[in-house]
């Protein structure tokens, strides 16, 4: 069984370029590599060196929305000003119209009762008294004329990710913790074996900054990179750069992991 996924990344993920369409292409390709290899929750943890989580945070967020819900959820801004250079993400909740389950939001709500938009030629009536105005649902159409819906849990196949900013790299360290730095271990069957057996629980891919790697943004939040970690792993062994940029290690070491996972008994 596959588990949960979320992703750590730092706030100063944009801090080597001040050109803010190559910061939206930047932040566009790990939104890619998240929806690829079907990441849960994208943690950005606030770095005291340099703080870009509201933009980070934006661009995540909107391409992961629905196209048909984009208006309504984020108002023209600053932040979103080079989306349209990104590849759309295509994921199974990004519907067609014809499509019978489909994400919407609740643009009013009355006695007992809510109205949702979710794409369609007019809103979805739903009979509840629990949700609130511009909340996120997922609902099935089980009739279109007249329209009619119903609210469901979301579907068991990969309906894209969550976003959320913590105040540290420690609050972004949740379930078991596999952490990419230089100085890691090379994936081996273990590993794998170790994560597979926590079944669906939560596993947290922790991520350096393009400045600094995880280690010393782990050891000035107090921490050593053996402490705050369950793995430390190298996926790119014996690599023939310098460096390895944030997004560059965040798509090698999903990549390798998702085969390890499949591969492993």
């Amino acid at each position: 069984m596959y588990p949960e996924i979320q992703l750590a990344i730092p706030s100063s993920l944009t801090i080597e370029t001040a050109d803010q369409k190559i910061k939206t292409y930047k932040v566009g390709q790990i939104a890619r590599a998240a929806a690829l290899f079907r990441v849960n929750r994208i943690a950005i943890y606030r770095d005291p060196a340099h703080d870009d989580s509201r933009f980070i945070a934006a661009i995540l967020q909107y391409m992961e929305a629905p196209q048909y819900l984009r208006k309504l959820l984020f108002p023209r801004s600053n932040e979103l000003r080079y989306i349209g250079v990104v590849p759309p993400l295509k994921t199974r909740h990004h519907v067609h119209e014809q499509d019978n389950v489909r994400d919407g939001i609740v643009i009013d709500v009355g006695t007992g009762c809510a109205w949702v938009e979710i794409g369609l030629d007019c809103p979805a009536f739903l009979c509840t008294n629990t949700l609130r105005k511009g909340e996120r649902v997922t609902v099935k159409i089980f009739s279109r004329d007249p329209l009619e819906v119903e609210a469901i849990q979301k579907p068991p196949e990969y309906w894209g990710y969550s976003v959320r900013v913590t105040a540290s790299i420690k609050e972004a360290l949740e379930g078991f913790v596999v952490t990419a730095a230089k100085r890691g271990q090379v994936i081996n069957p273990e590993m794998c074996d170790e994560i597979k057996r926590r079944g669906t629980g939560l596993t947290t891919f922790v991520f350096g900054a393009p400045n600094r790697g995880v280690e010393a943004l782990l050891n000035e939040a107090g921490l050593s990179i053996e402490e705050a970690s369950d793995f430390v792993v190298n996926t790119i062994p014996d690599q023939g750069t310098e460096t390895v940029r944030t997004e560059e290690a965040i798509m090698a070491t999903l990549s390798v992991f998702n085969v390890a996972l499949h591969e492993s008994t």
